[in-house]
């Protein structure tokens, strides 16, 4: 409350400069790690609570999108829509596939507010907070210096949507620099076809105008717009080939973020 007024007077006034971004960064980022603190201890006694009887680790996963929901809040830029959510099943794992274009794609998708793991590189497992979250939570770790990291991710998934978890993937590997998605990996429809799951791909645009590339400074107004696309049923991925598969779901979350960037120049 107290930002989005700020942000309004500093609108009035003129006062949205570099200066001012700066300086409302440097306090989101104070906030962001004194409520993270204050947030941990917390954090884990929710699993104490739940790790002998929460084999999905449901709890812990509504409690990282709370986390996320109060980040989103502290920064009034970041207008947040999405459409589609009810489209993700609850009690019926299924793989997940969005584009990825920042950092922040991980807070925007959490607004899905479903269980789901998260799969992730292994030096994020290192950092203060967010690597304690997604171990408790059993997220995918991915090695990308072992050869055997393919085998591994798919593996730990496999493990994972045993138990009932659906898995959210960035089938692009790594954040891509422009608007244009990078060529997919195999490695989602892989797993979707060995589990004989249905994938259900996510288009989303605006986290690329959250930060600058490198830089720790608020841009300013960033709308983001999320959409959840129709399942692809387990059948028709069991039924082709798994490139087949990738390439048809590429083009389908081509062409609805392409429309997607078109409602949002309209609105």
């Amino acid at each position: 409350m107290v930002a989005s007024i700020f942000v309004f007077f500093a609108h009035k006034l003129g006062y949205m400069s570099q200066f001012f971004l700066k300086v409302f960064s440097i306090l989101a980022w104070i906030t962001m790690a004194l409520t993270s603190i204050l947030l941990t201890p917390v954090f884990l006694l929710v699993w104490v609570c739940t790790f002998w009887w929460d084999k999905r680790r449901v709890a812990l996963q509504m409690m990282m999108t709370f986390w996320a929901w109060h980040y989103q809040s502290l920064i009034p830029f970041w207008k947040m829509h999405l459409e589609g959510r009810k489209k993700i099943p609850w009690n019926r794992p299924v793989v997940m596939v969005a584009n990825h274009r920042s950092l922040v794609d991980i807070l925007a998708l959490s607004k899905l507010r479903r269980p789901f793991k998260w799969t992730s590189k292994s030096e994020n497992f290192k950092l203060p907070f967010v690597g304690m979250a997604l171990s408790l939570t059993n997220s995918i770790r991915i090695n990308r210096e072992s050869m055997r990291s393919g085998a591994q991710f798919l593996s730990q998934a496999e493990e994972q949507m045993k138990k009932g978890s659906s898995i959210l993937i960035f089938p692009e590997g790594t954040r891509s620099k422009t608007l244009t998605m990078r060529p997919f990996k195999e490695g989602a429809f892989h797993l979707a076809k060995k589990t004989g799951s249905g994938i259900i791909p996510i288009v989303h645009t605006g986290t690329e105008k959250t930060f600058a590339p490198g830089s720790w400074v608020l841009k300013g107004k960033a709308p983001i717009y999320m959409r959840v696309l129709d399942e692809i049923p387990a059948r028709e991925v069991a039924e082709n080939e798994v490139k087949a598969t990738m390439y048809r779901v590429q083009e389908i979350m081509e062409k609805e973020l392409d429309r997607l960037e078109i409602e949002k120049k309209m609105k």
